[in-house]
């Protein structure tokens, strides 16, 4: 009995070290792999590779200008009573295709008490591009949102996420 343990032991050695170069030869040859079938083989676009990555990363990338926030009673029409307008001017651009629309629930405001609100569906981003819009690889726009919030609130920051339509419940305002 001593003598089959022994060999089980062997055995079962010998596996994990066959494991343990599989795994190192994946480790060593898939990243390889993948680099060639994304570069075609070539060398100089084995230079574009990071910045495709970067790309991959960071797909959208969006920003409000510091002078990008302003508050109005009357945007077109008037705010409702104790309510004021928030127009913020956001600045996106996308570095690959997003393969998603992007509609106004994908942003979100929110106040200094921690509410968060949903952007107007007049604002002049959805008015301009429609409901819902797709942005393609390199395209840009500057564009302005519009939000309604309480008059004794400010706006504190803004928020942006792919909408998915199961909503967790929350302090959402939606927008009428």
């Amino acid at each position: 009995m001593t003598d089959r343990l022994k060999r089980k032991r062997v055995q079962r050695g010998r596996m994990r070290a066959l494991n343990r170069m599989v795994l190192l030869g994946c480790a060593v040859f898939v990243p390889v792999y993948l680099a060639i079938r994304l570069t075609g083989g070539s060398v100089e676009k084995l230079d574009e590779l990071p910045d495709l990555l970067g790309r991959i990363k960071t797909p959208l990338v969006w920003h409000v200008p510091d002078d990008g926030v302003s508050y109005t009673n009357f945007f077109h029409a008037p705010a409702a009573p104790e309510s004021k307008f928030v127009i913020v001017r956001v600045k996106m651009e996308a570095r690959m295709k997003i393969g998603y629309a992007i509609v106004p629930k994908c942003f979100r405001l929110v106040d200094d008490e921690g509410l968060r609100h949903y952007p107007l569906s007049r604002s002049p981003i959805f008015i301009k591009h429609g409901d819902s819009f797709h942005l393609d690889r390199d395209d840009s726009l500057e564009e302005e949102l519009l939000f309604e919030i309480p008059k004794q609130r400010n706006a504190e920051r803004l928020l942006f996420d792919r909408y998915q339509d199961d909503v967790p419940p929350g302090d959402d305002h939606a927008d009428a």
